[in-house]
C-alpha cells in the first residue's frame, strides 16, 4: 500500500496508559485502562536517500527499561512501527523510537500493550494515516506478538481507549466502549518476584483445554453482570461479576500467598478481587480512595509476611491514549 509520505512533522509524542484485563470471567474479552501510569513514546522520522529496510532503531529510557530488548523484531513497539511502515512502504525514511518506560514488564499491568498503543498513535499522527479506531487497535495488537505469542486484544483496547471496553473477534474485530463509573477504585499490588520470559505466553498455556459446561454457565452470568454494571453506573454490580472459576484457579498457583492476600483484602473491604491481567499482580475493586489506601497497606503487610517485596497502586480507570505533541 502506496500513500503520501510527506508528513508535516517529523517527531511526536504519544502516551498510554496502563491496563488490566480479564476483570474475573472476561477473558480475552475485557479490558479497562488504569491512570496510575504511562508509557511514553516518541517516534523520530526524517528523510534518506536510500530505501531500505532496516530504518529503525530503538531506545529505552525510564524506570522500567532493564531487559527490553531493542531489536525491532523483539520488541513490542517495534514490531508495531515495522508493521506500519511496510503496509504503508515508509522505507524511504529513518525512524527512531524513543521509549520511556514506566509500566513494570511482565507483572500484569498492560505494559507491552501501552508501549504498542503509543507507537500506533504516534505513526498515525505524523503521516496522517487516517486509520480508524478498529485498524489502530489491531495495529497496537501486533506488539503482542512479542510477549504473548499471539494477537490479544483486551489490555490493547484498555490502554488505546481507556475506562471499560469489550473486545469481540468473531466474526470481525470490534469493541464496545463503556464510561466506567467516577467513583470506582482499583487497588494494583505487584509482587515483586521473577517471572518467566514471554510471560503472558506462559500464564496461556497453564490455562485448561476442557472446561466443565456449569463453569462456563457462572463465568458467562458474572460476566454479563459486569457489562450491566458499567452500563448501569454500578459499581457493586460490577464486583458481584468478578468472580471466576476458570482461569483464576489455574493462575494462582504462580502467584505466591494469593489466596491469603485475597481473603484478607476482601475482609478489609474490598469488593472484588481477582489477578490483574495474566499476573502476578492482583487487583481489588471498591468505591473509595481512602477505603483503597487502607487495602493497598492491607497488601503489602502480607507480602511482608511472606517476605516478598511490593508495589502499589491506588487507580482510577484512565481516559486513553493521547498525542502529547508534535514538532
Amino acid at each position: 500500500m502506496n500513500i503520501n509520505t510527506k508528513s508535516e512533522f517529523t517527531e511526536c509524542t504519544a502516551s498510554a496508559s496502563a491496563s488490566t484485563a480479564n476483570l474475573g470471567p472476561g477473558y480475552d474479552v475485557f479490558g479497562m485502562g488504569l491512570d496510575a501510569l504511562e508509557d511514553i513514546v516518541t517516534v523520530k522520522v526524517k528523510e534518506k536517500s536510500k530505501p531500505s529496510k532496516k530504518n529503525l532503531e530503538i531506545i529505552i529510557k525510564g524506570d522500567r527499561k532493564k531487559n527490553i530488548p531493542t531489536d525491532p523484531d523483539h520488541n513490542t513497539a517495534g514490531i508495531v512501527a515495522s508493521k506500519i511502515i511496510s503496509d504503508f512502504n515508509l522505507y524511504s525514511h529513518n525512524f527512531l523510537l524513543e521509549i520511556e518506560k514506566n509500566i513494570p514488564v511482565g507483572y500484569g499491568m498492560g505494559s507491552s500493550a501501552a508501549s504498542a498503543v503509543a507507537t500506533a498513535i504516534s505513526f498515525n499522527s505524523l503521516f496522517g494515516l487516517e486509520l480508524d479506531e478498529t485498524r489502530l487497535l489491531d495495529y497496537s495488537a501486533e506488539g503482542e506478538l512479542a510477549s504473548a505469542g499471539v494477537k490479544h486484544y483486551d489490555n490493547i483496547a484498555g490502554s488505546l481507549f481507556g475506562n471499560f471496553v469489550i473486545v469481540k473477534t468473531y466474526p470481525r474485530l470490534e469493541f464496545i466502549k463503556i464510561k466506567s463509573p467516577n467513583n470506582l477504585i482499583a487497588v494494583v499490588c505487584v509482587p515483586l518476584i521473577k517471572v518467566p520470559k514471554m510471560k503472558t505466553e506462559v500464564s496461556r498455556r497453564i490455562i485448561p483445554k476442557k472446561v466443565l459446561l456449569e463453569k462456563t454457565v457462572h463465568n458467562i452470568a458474572n460476566a454479563c453482570s459486569i457489562v450491566a454494571g458499567f452500563y448501569n453506573q454500578d459499581i457493586k454490580m460490577i464486583c458481584d461479576g468478578i468472580n471466576d472459576c476458570i482461569i483464576e484457579p489455574a493462575r494462582k498457583k504462580m502467584i505466591p500467598g494469593y489466596d491469603k492476600i485475597k481473603t484478607r483484602s476482601m475482609k478489609e473491604g474490598a469488593m472484588a478481587f481477582t489477578i490483574s491481567g495474566a499476573g502476578p499482580s492482583s487487583i481489588a475493586f471498591l468505591n473509595s480512595t481512602k477505603k483503597g489506601l487502607h487495602l493497598a497497606e492491607v497488601m503489602r503487610e502480607e507480602y511482608k509476611k511472606l517476605d516478598i517485596d511490593c508495589k502499589t497502586y491506588v487507580t482510577k480507570p484512565s481516559n486513553g491514549s493521547k498525542i502529547v505533541s508534535t514538532k
